[in-house]
């Protein structure tokens, strides 16, 4: 094989491969590194390997006998997101010039994947017990409302009882939907093909009336994404949800609220590897979830607020499972992300 059928297989390799010359500037990068960087190889070669790896260690020298790898490294990309990723340095010559290869695998999709398994195992174990206290919760409440039902039938509108019985059955008419919201959307859902740009459209439509001044919102778009095949009612309430939640995130210090829409490609949900998703993303400018919940988020009744039912995020995850999708959440403070993603016919 001459040289240039060499750098071929070079250039169709999944895995980044980047090449530092003696001097520690980048030589050599390949497609698969550019793409992992989100730049091109004529912007990246001649400058100094720090550039895109800061940090990642002090002294090259160290990798000069041996391979030597770097696990959990978080690689900061030009559109201000984060990927981890592993990168073993072994000692390389090329024409003879002494250097080193940098082999870089992308580790954020297992990561993902593992959180994403880890979570739903544990909403799937609380949601079973609150589905099940709530069904028990229901039987009785359906009888205490028939009761006052027919004591209301019983006395005039004019009886000084009857005020107290309408108190009565109206607090169990708002337990009981309390109960079916704990319960989650039916099962058996509506899925009909609609525009997600007019879902978030009508989403916020709905809370243009309750967004404080202080809040702008910012539309971020791919038009190209087809229809998706969704229960409607059901996707509203699960978006509400969450936007709702980046607003009141910022309520005291107001900020910018993002939604953007994307595609990915060849994006695995649980188990499954589906070709195209698509990606809403909800991102706020507010303090932040606190550690000791985030992991607990999607949980029934775990809220990080103080008049929180905590049954928002659960409900809306539910949804999404329902239409095999999922919500994953990242957040820091200054930036909290609900990536919302729901896979595609083709």
């Amino acid at each position: 094989m001459n040289e240039q059928a060499f750098q071929d297989l070079l250039e169709g390799l999944t895995t980044a491969v980047v090449w530092v010359r003696s001097n520690e500037t980048i030589g050599y990068m390949n497609i698969a590194a550019g793409e992992l960087f989100q730049t091109s190889t004529s912007r990246i070669v001649g400058t100094h390997w720090s550039s895109i790896l800061p940090g990642l260690i002090d002294d090259l020298h160290k990798a000069d006998e041996q391979k030597l790898t770097i696990h959990e490294y978080a690689v900061a990309l030009p559109d201000c997101s984060k990927v981890r990723v592993s990168c073993t340095l072994s000692p390389y010559e090329v024409n003879f010039e002494h250097g080193w290869l940098m082999e870089i695998f992308n580790t954020e999709r297992h990561h993902r994947i593992v959180e994403e398994d880890e979570r739903w195992h544990q909403y799937e174990a609380g949601n079973l017990l609150v589905r099940t206290l709530a069904h028990e919760v229901k039987n009785p409440l359906a009888g205490i409302l028939g009761a006052t039902q027919l004591l209301q039938k019983r006395h005039s509108p004019d009886d000084k009882d009857q005020a107290f019985l309408d108190i009565i059955a109206n607090e169990v008419s708002r337990l009981k939907n309390l109960v079916d919201r704990m319960l989650g959307p039916r099962q058996n859902a509506n899925k009909e093909p609609h525009n997600i740009h007019e879902l978030i459209r009508y989403v916020l439509q709905i809370i243009e009336g309750e967004k404080p001044d202080n809040i702008v919102i910012k539309i971020d778009y791919d038009p190209s994404i087809p229809e998706v095949n969704i229960d409607f009612e059901a996707m509203v309430q699960a978006i509400l949800n969450l936007v709702k939640n980046a607003i009141q995130a910022m309520e005291k210090h107001g900020g910018m609220l993002t939604i953007k829409t994307r595609v990915e490609r060849k994006f695995t949900l649980g188990t499954k590897t589906f070709p195209l998703v698509a990606v809403i993303s909800i991102m706020d400018e507010g303090e932040g979830i606190p550690d000791e919940v985030f992991d607990s988020i999607f949980y029934p009744m775990v809220s990080s607020k103080k008049e929180g039912s905590g049954l928002g995020l659960p409900v809306a995850q539910n949804v999404l499972r329902q239409h095999g999708g999922l919500i994953v959440a990242e957040s820091e403070p200054g930036q909290t992300v609900f990536n919302v993603y729901l896979p595609l016919d083709v």
